[in-house]
This record gives structure tokens, C-alpha cells and sequence, in this order.
């Protein structure tokens, strides 16, 4: 009805002005003739025939003479731009199953000059060629002969250029090309709407599934769990395969060392299947692992797959996304752990001990032998000034020995004769040389106010860690909870009496405790539950108030009338973290583990030193943030601080990026604009490769500051080839928003047919005559000869 209305709207009278007479000499005509045939005698159906006949002639002859026309708009030829986009990205490769041609072929054949309806396009509208993988880029040439070799598809990006590109040309539409899947994922709020033209993504009817596997997701978590900090999770699809069983391979890039293979099943519901693999790498700094999954009778054409070779007969589609590098940063040391204890004790050779082991931590400790003397000044004159216990050592040594009113202290593990020579630091940029500090029955007058304001710096502004061990000096009553050390403690300290519980304790971890890797000694719940059990009680407990806000409690000490008593408390504390273990005579589990069992207490000082130092700022840091769209280039971002751990402006920072098993490129970093002390660069890649940089740093005077080394994996081809069907639903997306359609491919005639019918933005109006057409003036003849004929066929006349 609406479609009859608009037609009738678009008819016109070329004589309106004739309208009256030309009806009312019609009107005449048509009264005579009915007068005449019905005047003196019977009319019967003859003559009623004729008389039609006369008054439809009379009829086409009036409208004749008012001019009839048809008047409607059309496109004008070549003032429409119309351009065909083709993507020119890898993943038009693919050839489905059952078909005899890639989709790139197809749409180049399609697309080849002398197709009727792509000569149809050109007579109509501008027809501009263009093809896009990591950008927009024009076909001068008018063919569509491409190479299909691009390593990204930026959808996104390439239309809204073309929209910029003729932001001031009238668009008619975009006919597109594409299989749907990009690497530049639109915002969930993205307005295709606002292109401003119509989209017409050219799609095949139907396509059969593509058989393939790949890997889709791959996750790296480092814990300081000594038995297999490593866990790497890769997370596995298939499509078209059945329950075909699928093998998947963990190697280290460089050594060829195979880590581990495991084998799985496909979900019968297609869900993706995770496969973890546990492990300690053998050596710290960056490493990379190659991670791939292939069925068994792929086996040969992976192991012989190089990054320059593609094996060409495979039981699947395309073995470009059965693989992904994972690059692994495990931060290597040295890192420096300052242990302070207020007398010796067995705690401090089992702790070193079991450091000794870890060629990452340097243990550096200061004992305290003897404590501070009050200070006389009537003492003989015959009587030695200096502690007793420096007497007898030479003139030249008591010179330098601590005097009666010092505590004597002996320092173990230094790297030079100068190191912690007097006492506990008190400057930033040597108490800042240490990433953790340990203190062990060691009360908060023994440090000065200064210290403490500097150790409270130390975790707070430098981001160091700190542990408190139980002993008879620790968690001292008023004095410490009004101390510095009391804000950094992890628990309040005791309200009424603080001295140490004798008895047999027992230390049960609690459920968050559990969850912490670096807490745990083994891999399952029950095993570790039944560790705890064979633990030797202890027997010195601190007297502490209850955990702070925010702090996490790890371990408890079961009292009496289900009551517990901290164990292990932390929390963190501003840049840094903070651990309280008030538990005075841990050396008992040592001194009780048999030879023939595990060194579990040594693992336990290994793991909480690394949760103490695995946080803490270096002086240079070095990372690199991956763009998920492979069109865009890494970032190389280096932080640098100075001696007191604030940012560093005016730094010359230098990159040496590697490609592994290729030639080093040098590169220097630009100061960030937005944020002191950072500094960025920018590297692209193309092609899938590892990459490790190596920064070194140097201050304005050209003093140097510092190295650090990270790296990263660029894979362009894991986007492309995330998916291989054709992502039909995200191309019906893009064609409704904007306001076009989904052409099938085999409709591409009809559908530019269609075109001139559609809006354009801009047309011209066209004018038809209706009344100047052959048939109208035979029509009318044929009405009068057929009511002559039948006049004189009955004697009418």
C-alpha cells in the first residue's frame, strides 16, 4: 500500500491547466454516446460492448491530452563513491574442506574485471580499490592480484580511515571482503553508526567447518615455591576434530630441552581444554619456552617445522596456530638480605645455612655480643677505656674497639671491610644497598630514632621487606608498640604482658595460609597437613596483640579453649611488605630433623627470603607492555631511580634488543612526558620472534646507574589466526549499525541491480512521459475500430 502511494505520488500532469475542458469535453463525448446507443432501441450486449469500447477510447485520448508524467530520482553516474575493500591478511589463505579454492581466491575471482556486475558498479558509481591487513592501502592498479600475506587485520582501523579519507566525498557504501576476524577488536561501545555510509560485507552462503587445533590462551604464574615455582598454563581448542587425542609439548627455545609432554582429549562440547606444567627452570634471568599442541599423526610435520618452513600436508587446516613462545622474566639476584640479631643464636646458622644454598641471596648478618654499658667518667686512670673483650688485641686495635658505652657487634658476610662498620646504617644509600632486613631479639632501643625513621623509609618509600623474628627482645612492650617498628609490625603489640609463653606449641597453617605457595612446603593439602603434624613442637611463643587491619594471618598456634595465637602475619606497607613470626626457638626443627628426612626447615627460609626480596624495586627496571594488536609496536618502558629511590630525571638510557638467535639493535629511550623516571621506546615486529633487551643506564655525569634485562614474544600470526571460521555474526553486526546488509556472494548481480533503487547521497531527478508511448495510441485505436467492427458486425450503424 505505502509502495502504490509513493509511485502515485511520483505521477504528475504535464497540462493541468487543461484539467477542466479536457473533462468536461470527456463528460460530453461520453453522455452522447451512451444517448446514442440507447436512444429508439434496445441496446443488448453487443452494443453495450461497443459503447465501452467508444468511452475507453474517448477515456486514453483525454488523458493524452493532459501529458501524464513519472518523474523520480536516481544516482548520479560516477558522483557516488563506491569503494570494494579486500582483505589481503594471512587467514584469507584458508581453504575450506569441501571447497576447490581459498577464500582469497574466491574473492579475487569475484573480483576479476568483466564480472557483470562489477561493469554495472563502474557505470554507476566512482569504484575506488583498496586492500587492508595492518593498514588501509589503495590498488592503483584496478586488480585484485594480491599476495595474501599480511600478519595483522585491522578491520577497525582500515574503515574508519576510508571514513576519514572521505569525510568530504559523498559515500554511496562499502562492498567488503573479509572472513570477520580481526586483531584490532573494536570497544564493546564502539558506534559503527557513525561511518556515516553503509556497509555490505560479501560473504559465501554457507562454509563447512575448517578442522583445526590451536592454542588460545597461554598464562605464566611465579610462585616462591622452591619445588616448582614455574606453573604454565596453556589452554587448547579444537574444532572438526572429534575426539582425536592431542598432544601437547613444553620446550625451552635455545637448549631444545623438552620439559614435559602431556596428552589430552578434546571437549565433546568444544569448550577449550587447560593443560598445566609445574616445573623449576634451571637457571634465573629471561628464558623462553615453546609451547605447541599437534594430534599423533602431526607429530613429524611439527618436530619438523621451522619458523621459515610451513609443512604443507597436515590432517588440519593450518599448523601456524598450534604453537606460542611464552617469554618467562624470573628476576636473578644478587639480592641482599640484612640480618640484625640482639645476641648469638642458633637461629642465624640455620638460616645461613640454608641460604648458602641459594646462589641468588647473600646473607650479610650484624650480631650484637655484648650490650652498651652506662658510661663513667671518674674511672681510673689505670683502666682501659674500650670493652674488656678488645683488650690484649695491640694498641691499634683498641683504638678502633667499641668503648663501654657501645654495644659490641661482629658483622659476617660483608663484601667490604667498611660495610656496616658502624653498626646498623644510618644513611639512605647504605641501608637501601639491601632489599630485606631481618631482625631477630633485637629491642627497639637498640636502633636510635633516626634509624628507625630510616628502616621505616626503608619499606615504605624504598619497597624493601622486613621480617620480625620472636625472641626475649622482641615485640618489647610500650616501647616498641610507640617505635617506628611498632607502625611497621604486621601484629599490636601486647597490651598487658609481653614476655615469652613457655610451653609446646604447634603451628597449624590457616586456609589463607594455604593459598600461598611460598607458605606451603607441599603440593597437596593432605601431604602438607600431615607435614605440620610431624613437626617438633616449640616451646618460646612471643606475647603479641592481635593482627593488624589489612594484615594477612598465615599461621596461628592453637591455645587453649579454641584459642590461637599468631604464627605468621603479613601485610603490606606502602611500597614494601612486612612479616611478623613471633616464635622465639625455630633452630628446634632443624636440630630435630633427622638426616634421612627432608630439609624442610632450610626450604622454609629459602621460600619466605624470596617472598621478602621478590617484590622490592631495583634501581633500574626494565618491562615491556605487548600490544594485542599486532599492528602496533612493543613498549620498552625502563624505570630509574636514584641512590635515595626517587625518580630519575636526565638518565642516558641505552637498549640493546636481541633477537634470539639474531643480531642486536641499539636503540635509546626517551624520557616519558607524564611520569618522572620513566623512560620508553618503541620496537615493531612483524615477524613471530622472542626478543630480550638489555638496558644500561648512566646518569648526567656519566656515572653508571645501573642494568637491567627483561624481554618479550611478538606473535602477530596468534591473532591472526585465533579463529579460522568466518566470523559472520561480528560482519551482520558492523552491515546493521551502519545501515547496509550482508550480500551473499552468489546474489553480488541482483544486489547491484538494487542500487539505484536505494538512497544515495546524491542523485538526479528523471522525467518520464507516460502518455507518449505506442501502445497508448493503439489502444485507443483498437477501442474505436473494435466499436466500429462491432457496429457494423449488427447493423448498428
Amino acid at each position: 500500500m505505502i509502495a502504490t502511494i509513493e509511485m502515485l505520488a511520483d505521477i504528475f500532469w504535464g497540462s493541468a491547466d487543461w484539467m477542466i475542458p479536457v473533462i468536461g469535453v470527456a463528460v460530453v463525448l461520453t453522455a452522447l454516446t451512451i444517448w446514442n446507443y440507447s436512444r429508439n432501441r434496445p441496446v443488448g450486449v453487443v452494443g453495450m460492448l461497443a459503447a465501452i469500447s467508444k468511452i475507453l477510447a474517448i477515456a486514453l485520448i483525454a488523458v493524452c491530452l493532459l501529458e501524464p508524467m513519472q518523474n523520480g530520482t536516481r544516482p548520479r553516474p560516477k558522483s557516488n563513491v563506491f569503494p570494494i575493500i579486500v582483505d589481503n591478511s594471512q587467514s584469507m589463505q584458508l581453504k575450506p574442506n569441501d571447497a576447490s579454492e581459498s577464500r582469497g581466491e574466491r574473492a579475487q575471482r569475484l573480483l576479476t574485471s568483466g564480472n557483470t556486475w562489477v561493469d554495472r558498479l563502474e557505470q554507476d558509481f566512482d569504484v575506488r580499490r583498496y586492500s587492508f591487513d595492518s593498514r588501509l592501502k589503495s590498488i592503483s592498479s584496478g586488480s585484485f592480484d594480491l599476495p595474501l600475506d599480511g600478519y595483522a587485520t585491522s578491520l577497525s582501523a582500515s574503515i574508519e580511515a576510508l571514513g576519514l579519507r572521505f569525510a568530504s566525498r559523498p559515500v554511496g557504501g562499502v562492498l567488503l571482503f573479509t572472513d570477520g576476524n580481526v586483531t584490532d577488536t573494536p570497544t564493546a561501545d564502539f558506534d559503527w553508526s557513525k561511518l556515516g555510509f553503509p556497509v555490505y560485507p560479501v560473504l559465501p552462503r554457507r562454509e563447512s567447518d575448517i578442522r583445526d587445533v590451536r592454542i588460545t590462551d597461554v598464562s605464566v604464574r611465579q610462585t616462591d615455591f622452591e619445588s616448582a615455582p614455574m606453573t604454565l598454563r596453556v589452554q587448547v581448542e579444537s574444532v572438526a576434530m572429534g575426539s582425536t587425542q592431542l598432544i601437547v609439548q613444553l620446550r625451552e627455545i635455545g637448549s631444545g630441552t623438552l620439559i614435559e609432554e602431556q596428552s589430552v582429549v578434546p571437549e565433546a562440547s568444544g569448550q577449550p581444554v587447560e593443560v598445566t606444567f609445574r616445573f623449576r627452570p634451571k637457571s634465573s634471568g629471561v628464558l623462553f619456552y615453546r609451547a605447541v599442541v599437534f594430534t599423533e599423526a602431526d607429530r613429524e610435520a611439527v618436530e619438523a617445522t621451522t619458523a621459515t618452513s610451513l609443512p604443507r600436508t597436515t590432517t588440519e587446516a593450518t599448523l601456524v596456530n598450534n604453537e606460542r613462545i611464552i617469554t618467562v622474566d624470573r628476576k636473578s639476584g644478587p639480592y641482599r638480605i640484612l640480618y640484625v640479631a640482639g645476641r648469638p643464636n642458633w637461629e642465624f646458622k640455620f638460616l645461613r645455612r640454608a641460604l648458602s644454598e641459594d646462589a641468588e641471596i647473600q646473607l650479610v648478618g650484624l650480631m650484637r655480643i655484648a650490650k652498651k654499658e652506662l658510661k663513667f667518667s671518674f674511672r681510673d686512670q689505670g683502666v682501659s677505656r674500650s670493652n674488656p673483650l678488645f683488650q690484649g688485641l695491640g694498641d691499634d686495635q683498641e683504638e678502633i674497639a667499641e668503648q663501654y658505652d657501645e654495644a659490641v657487634m661482629i658483622r659476617l658476610g660483608v663484601k667490604e671491610s667498611e660495610e656496616l662498620s658502624d653498626g646498623f646504617p644510618e644513611a639512605a644509600d647504605e641501608l637501601f644497598a639491601y632489599q630485606a632486613v631481618i631482625l631477630d631479639d633485637i629491642e627497639s632501643d637498640f636502633f636510635s630514632q633516626d634509624q628507625l625513621l630510616l628502616l621505616r623509609e626503608f619499606v615504605g618509600s624504598r619497597g624493601g621487606g622486613l621480617l620480625m623474628l620472636g625472641g626475649q627482645e622482641s615485640f618489647a612492650g610500650k616501647a616498641f608498640a610507640d617505635s617506628p617498628l611498632g607502625d611497621l609490625s604486621a601484629v599490636y603489640a601486647a597490651r598487658g604482658d609481653n614476655e615469652s609463653r613457655p610451653g609446646a606449641y604447634r603451628i597449624e597453617i590457616t586456609r589463607e595460609g594455604m593459598l600461598q605457595p611460598w607458605v606451603r612446603l607441599r603440593d597437596k593439602e593432605e601431604a602438607e597437613q600431615d607435614r605440620l603434624k610431624a613437626m617438633p613442637p616449640f616451646t618460646t611463643l612471643n606475647a603479641v596483640g592481635d593482627p593488624k587491619p589489612g594484615a594477612s594471618t598465615l599461621a596461628v598456634v592453637p591455645l587453649a579453649g579454641r584459642k590461637s595465637a599468631p604464627a605468621l602475619v603479613t601485610q603490606r606497607f606502602g611500597k614494601g611488605r612486612t612479616a611478623a613470626m613471633p616464635i622465639g626457638d625455630l633452630w628446634r626443627w632443624s636440630m630435630r630433623r633427622r638426616q634421612d628426612q627432608r630439609d624442610d626447615p632450610a626450604q622454609t627460609w629459602r621460600q619466605l627470603a624470596h617472598w621478602l626480596v621478590g617484590d622490592v624495586p631495583r634501581r633500574v627496571e626494565a618491562t615491556v607492555k605487548v600490544n594485542p594488536d599486532p599492528s602496533q609496536p612493543a613498549d620498552v618502558i625502563v624505570t630509574v631511580r636514584d641512590e635515595g629511590y626517587l625518580p630519575m630525571d636526565n638518565a642516558k638510557v641505552t637498549l640493546k634488543v636481541t633477537p634470539l638467535g639474531g643480531e642486536a639493535f641499539e636503540m635509546i629511550a626517551d624520557a616519558d612526558d607524564s611520569e618522572a623516571g620513566v623512560y620508553k621506546a618503541n620496537y615493531w615486529s612483524k615477524e613471530p620472534q622472542a626478543y630480550r633487551v638489555d638496558a644500561t643506564v648512566r646518569a648526567a655525569d656519566g656515572s653508571r646507574v645501573g642494568t637491567a634485562a627483561t624481554g618479550w614474544t611478538a606473535q602477530p600470526d596468534a591473532a591472526e589466526w585465533k579463529e579460522l571460521r568466518i566470523h559472520r555474526e561480528r560482519l551482520e553486526q558492523i552491515a546493521s549499525d551502519t545501515g547496509g546488509e550482508v550480500v551473499n556472494d552468489d546474489q553480488l548481480d541482483a544486489f547491484v541491480n538494487d542500487l539505484p533503487n536505494r538512497k544515495m547521497p546524491v542523485n538526479e531527478t528523471w522525467v518520464y512521459p507516460l502518455w507518449h508511448r505506442g501502445w497508448v495510441m493503439m489502444l485507443a485505436m483498437l477501442c474505436l475500430c473494435s466499436e466500429w467492427g462491432l457496429r457494423r458486425w449488427k447493423g448498428l450503424a
